[in-house]
């Protein structure tokens, strides 16, 4: 007989017919071929060698092994042999009388690793040939295969398997690894644990319990002198008998639905092995728990375990009984006494592991992937626990035989990782690699993992995975870790270890020196600001993160506020860090968003207004709710989460599923506009078009229900072959009825509200949508049966029957039936002013604003009329106040014929929102003011200086500035009009100069008093101011103003409340001041023809509409009192103006600068100006 010799071998090994010595000794080795198999060792052997030593011939006997056996070149080596191999045949030799001479360095050299086998490098250069440390170079990412034998340091590893192994205790891993449950792990031993062993949250946030009592007792102390009993030397003998019983339980329900549907979990424990064995489940029905029952008695027969008996809690239904008896004795536990039942104590083992796995995923892993995590995590919790009957192997062991990890490598569960695209599915130009999750080990696979991919929402198998696990293995470095870095270069340096430059010396002391004087800083000022804005931290081993404090523009004679510091923002203290915050939209809240984004407490008040840097996501916060406390944007997500507001936003999205459905309960009657369905029942053609669902929340305190969640549709994935367009009212026909209101005798104004208007009105063609099932509440799921519906993937599909919200065709559907049905009873749209209805012959008009109604009535039955005809067919509420429209509070003084305007609140909200304080001085100039300079006939515009760019998210910031405050601009303070759109111009390029004028625009804001303005009753006939700036904006263009009022058919018309509003910049050079002052009449004169049009089909004539200007040469050109020479080389289209003062559509007349209000528009003032014009335009609280 002859036995190969294999270097691969850790022990010899033979077979029982070749001839060795059996000394009868049983043995307890496992061997693992090639492929992986585990295979026993029977007893002791000794290789019929003498001349080798009694270490060298020790080898085991393994019946399985079928071609030779194996003598082991790494036992005779350490036995003090050489073993040499060429092509010839196999030598070996004693050690301490060999010496081996070589012509030549060797070609390819490699090492001994700890498990005793020789390795080497798979790569042509190694660069470092510290074997304890680190094997080999950093694989590039692609290859980052699997294993942490990439990994540079003994810490770093033990914090990589910490976190694969589930984050277990100190005192539990190390006794699984001293039990050998551990031995095929890398780096794995106790000295090696002892010594770096991760102090991490995770392990905290599942495994801290309460504290004992009696530890560190205060209790007196037994009296000196009592006899105490003497030492006794005892004896202990434990005999364990097969039990053959397991043991079962469900958890409580899981905060999140997974994707496949499942809230709970069934744990069943089985005695003999120790194990605990898990199950997903969709819910506590009879029909789920008999599934998951099954599920794992079957794994249990499958690895030979056969039990007799079968405990469980007296919740069981008669069919589980019968089912339970078919294989095995059942026995329930005492009522009420749960701790009999080993199950219990199961959950919990198995709930803390479980915790602090969940507690360490990547912050982007979504929680509804959770049930993906059970398999791993049910694996680990089986290493960290005995087997009863064979206390030396882990329970995992005894099942399912000894986990080689070079086979079976494991990874922290929840890890982002990079997958490896095989050439044959991805494009020649495709990206190698693609994100997704580990959500575990795959035992089916040699060396592989299942991941979940991001793109495609599938599970997938990959040998080639990248996994990115910085977050555990190197944390962020601290201001310490930087400072400890420096010293140990500085140190390496004078020792002499390291060959460096005396610049390299200077920059590693100049490194410390910024360091601790940035430190000291810091703590002698905690309240100022850490960097200004040109300046950055030095370091390199650690750069800390700064604040931006904007500089306000520093402009000669105007009043300038103190330089302000924006106030860091505290995170949510009753937001959780926790996984259950680790969903897919969010994840995680607005706040934790930026801090993530720029570095934690490091984030400044204009990055507090941003949800996320891409605009798409930022464009979705005007659909959130503003936190009172906080000033955080939620939506529907974050606000499920927080204990406050969860029963409230949960009712409300129930309630909204029931209205679009068939209801919910008792409260919510359905209107059957959607359907939920079967995704088979989805017609094969309309694939196409299934879009997705998003859920709206608002507060909206006019309406009956304030609270307010909205199902709208995708509409970009609709394809609709028609056109969509819904005619709307805008604002200025709304303060145009609201002048009309006050200016007719008799005239009142109440609103109304069509519940569900868009809900109710039957599609040409139906639509499909598609929901998670893990976003519905749960008596949603429970009463339509969903987890029967929906598909393996946690996704619930509906088919749409009428209008609802987001269907680009619903609002125009739903405004034709409205005019259909609105027909019979007398009432029709305007074709010229969209928005606009009224009665053939009855004293009423309205504006309708998507559901909204804003109705002038002369007489109360005519507008009840109106009412009963809208709720012949609509539920519909009504305010005879009209106190709320639009956004708008209305004040209504009948008597006095007034009207004031307000909109409370909203610029407390806007400034809470930016994290905005209240400046030290008040600020009333909402736009640097450039002073004239005395004594030069023209004024030119103050020349462009150089600034630096601002970042992407500052940019974003100073487009929510406008965008918040404009809406409130054109709607009532006009005063900020100007500022606005010059910001608005930069805002695309913006710089450090732009940001610092939207802060000043924000104190502008929080210094003045909220604006109204006041409609007094007039003839109802539009007059226009319009005026011009001559080149005073950047790129030579000069700007225009316009104030247009509803006044009397005076010579001179007096000034009321502005309806409109033009405060713009000229796109078009223009040649002079005459030509600019031409410009802005026929600006705002394109402006006055649709407005003329309007007041004519409500009822008030218009004479030709007064303009005034106050350019002579601009008048003598529109009303050809001036020579053609003098006009040619303006531009064609101002002739227009011309042309329409002969039709007698316009009366243009001139009044002195001082009198016309447009000026105010075509500039930028100094605070004087801007106190004293404001009460032209606005009505103070005390005129109210």
């Amino acid at each position: 007989a002859t036995g190969v010799v294999d270097s691969g071998a850790t022990s010899s090994c033979v077979r029982p017919q070749d001839g060795c010595i059996l000394t009868g000794e049983k043995s307890n080795k496992i061997f693992r071929v090639a492929t992986g198999q585990p295979v026993k060792a029977t007893e002791k052997a000794i290789l019929p060698m003498s001349q080798l030593n009694q270490q060298a011939r020790e080898a085991d006997v393994v019946p399985e092994l079928r071609d030779n056996s194996l003598i082991s070149v790494a036992k005779l080596a350490d036995a003090g042999y050489v073993t040499v191999l060429d092509s010839k045949g196999v030598s070996v030799y004693r050690q301490d009388g060999l010496q081996i001479q070589v012509s030549e360095k060797a070609i390819l050299r490699g090492w001994r690793d700890k498990s005793g086998l020789w390795r080497i490098p798979l790569k042509d250069k190694v660069g470092n040939h510290n074997t304890d440390t680190m094997l080999l170079d950093r694989p590039d990412p692609v290859h980052g295969i699997n294993n942490v034998y990439e990994l540079p340091s003994t810490e770093k590893t033990i914090k990589y398997l910490h976190a694969a192994a589930g984050f277990p205790t100190k005192a539990t891993w190390i006794k699984a690894i001293k039990a050998g449950n551990f031995i095929t792990w890398p780096g794995i031993t106790v000295d090696a644990v002892n010594k770096f062993f991760p102090e991490s949250d995770e392990t905290q946030k599942g495994h801290m319990n309460q504290q004992r009592e009696n530890v560190r007792s205060t209790k007196s102390k037994p009296e000196e002198g009592k006899p105490r009993k003497g030492k006794q030397q005892e004896v202990s003998i434990n005999v364990y008998d097969y039990k053959e019983t397991m043991y079962t339980d469900q958890t409580g329900r899981f905060p999140v639905y997974s994707r496949a549907g499942n809230k709970y979990i069934m744990v069943m424990c089985e005695v003999d092995s120790n194990a605990i064995l898990v199950a997903p489940m969709k819910n506590r029905t009879d029909k789920e728990m008999q599934r998951a029952y099954e599920e794992l008695l079957q794994r249990l027969k499958d690895q030979g375990i056969n039990p007799k008996k079968h405990v469980l809690d007296n919740e069981v239904s008669n069919e589980f009984k019968r089912l339970i008896k078919e294989s095995c004795n059942m026995e329930l536990v005492p009522p009420d006494v749960h701790r009999r039942n080993r199950a219990e104590v199961a959950i919990k083992t198995f709930k803390n592991h479980f915790i602090s796995i969940l507690s360490g995923v990547d912050k982007s892993f979504p929680l509804n992937l959770w049930d993906k995590l059970l398999p791993q995590a049910e694996m680990t919790v089986n290493m960290l626990r005995q087997a009863n009957i064979a206390p030396n192997c882990s329970a995992y062991q005894y099942l399912f035989g000894p986990h080689d990890y070079n086979k079976m490598p494991l990874a922290p569960m929840g890890c982002a990782v990079l997958v490896h695209e095989k050439p044959g599915k991805r494009g020649s130009w495709d990206p190698h690699a693609v994100d997704g999750w580990y959500v575990g080990t795959s035992p089916e696979h040699y060396r592989c993992h299942k991941v979940w991919i991001k793109k495609t929402g599938a599970e997938r198998v990959s040998d080639t995975v990248f996994f990115k696990h910085r977050y555990l293995t190197s944390p962020e470095v601290t201001p310490y870790d930087a400072i400890m870095k420096a010293l140990k270069e500085i140190n390496e340096v004078l020792m002499g270890k390291k060959g460096a430059t005396g610049d390299e010396n200077f920059k590693a002391i100049q490194q410390l020196e910024t360091i601790f004087s940035k430190s000291s800083l810091q703590d002698k000022q905690p309240n100022e600001p850490r960097v200004s804005a040109g300046q950055k931290a030095a370091t390199e081993g650690a750069e800390l993160p700064t604040q931006k404090v904007p500089q306000k523009a520093a402009t000669e004679g105007a009043e300038q506020p103190p330089q302000r510091v924006p106030q860091t923002a505290q995170p949510d203290q009753g937001v959780k860090e926790g996984p259950a915050y680790n969903t897919r939209s969010a994840k995680r809240s607005v706040v934790e968003r930026m801090q993530a984004a720029v570095g934690e407490g490091q984030v400044d008040s204009r990055r507090l207004a941003i949800r996320n840097f891409p605009l798409k996501t930022l464009c979705q916060m005007a659909n959130a709710i503003l936190d009172d406390e906080t000033g955080e944007l939620m939506e529907y997500r974050h606000l499920v989460k927080k204990e406050k507001y969860r029963e409230t936003w949960h009712t409300s999205f129930a309630n909204e599923i029931g209205r679009l459905a068939q209801g919910v309960g008792k409260r919510m009657q359905g209107t059957n506009t959607m359907f939920f369905i079967n995704k088979d029942q989805v017609p094969a053609d309309r694939w196409k078009d299934v879009t997705y669902g998003r859920i709206v929340c608002d507060f909206r305190p006019n309406k009956s229900e304030p609270n307010r969640t909205r199902l709208t549709v995708g509409g970009d994935r609709i394809n609709y072959p028609e056109d969509c367009g819904t005619p709307t009212a805008d604002l200025t026909l709304v303060k145009l009825i609201m002048n009309s209101v006050i200016s007719t005798e008799g005239a009142q104004f109440m609103t109304g509200d069509i519940k569900n208007f868009y809900l109710n009105t039957p599609l040409k063609r139906y639509e499909y949508l598609r929901l998670r099932l893990s976003d519905l509440p749960d008596e949603i799921i429970e009463e339509y049966k969903l987890n029967e519906k929906a598909t393996p993937e946690g996704m619930v599909f509906l088919e749409v029957r009428k209008g609802m919200y987001g269907l680009p065709q619903a609002g125009l559907l739903a405004q034709e039936l409205l005019a259909e049905r609105l027909a019979k009873k007398g009432y029709q749209q305007s074709k010229t002013t969209p928005g606009l209805w009224k009665h053939k012959w009855r004293p009423v008009q309205f504006t309708l604003v998507v559901d909204d109604f804003g109705v002038k009535y002369v007489g109360k039955e005519h507008a009840e009329h109106l009412m009963e005809a809208l709720k012949e067919h609509y539920e519909v509420s009504e305010d005879w106040t009209g106190s709320k429209y639009c956004g708008l509070t209305l004040k209504w003084d009948y008597k006095r014929r007034k009207v004031h305007l307000s909109m409370p609140g909203y610029i407390k909200r806007a400034l809470k929102r930016f994290q905005h304080k209240h400046p030290t001085r008040p600020q009333h100039s909402p736009y640097p003011h450039i002073p004239p300079k005395y004594g030069q006939k023209q004024q030119y515009v103050e020349e462009t200086k150089e600034s630096p760019p601002v970042s992407k998210a500052d940019k974003i910031f100073i487009m929510q500035v406008t965008g918040t405050f404009l809406y409130y601009a054109r709607a009532l303070d006009s005063t900020m009009l100007p500022a606005l759109s010059a910001i608005a111009a930069q805002q695309a390029d913006p710089t450090e100069e732009t940001m610092a004028r939207a802060m000043q625009l924000l104190d502008y804001v929080a210094s003045q008093e909220e604006a109204v303005i006041t409609f007094r009753a007039s003839d109802m006939v539009l007059t226009v101011h319009s005026d011009a700036g001559y080149l005073n904006e950047p790129g030579a263009r000069s700007r225009v103003g316009g104030h247009f009022f509803m006044s009397n058919n005076d010579p001179v018309p007096e000034n009321n409340g502005g309806v409109l509003t033009v405060a713009q910049i000229i796109k078009a050079v223009m040649s002079s001041a005459a030509e600019a002052e031409v410009g802005a009449l026929y600006i705002n004169a394109r402006e006055v023809i649709p407005i003329r049009h309007t007041l004519e089909e409500m009822g008030h004539k218009q004479p030709p509409t007064p303009m005034q200007t106050d350019n002579t040469t601009a008048l003598g050109v529109v009303t050809n009192k001036i020579q053609p020479k003098r006009t040619k080389a303006m531009d064609m289209r101002f002739h227009w103006l011309r042309d329409r003062e002969v039709q007698q559509q316009f009366r243009f007349y001139w009044r002195s600068g001082l009198t016309n209000l447009a000026d105010y528009f075509t500039k930028h003032h100094c605070p004087a100006h801007h106190k004293m014009m404001r009460p032209h335009f606005l009505t103070t609280a005390k005129d109210v």
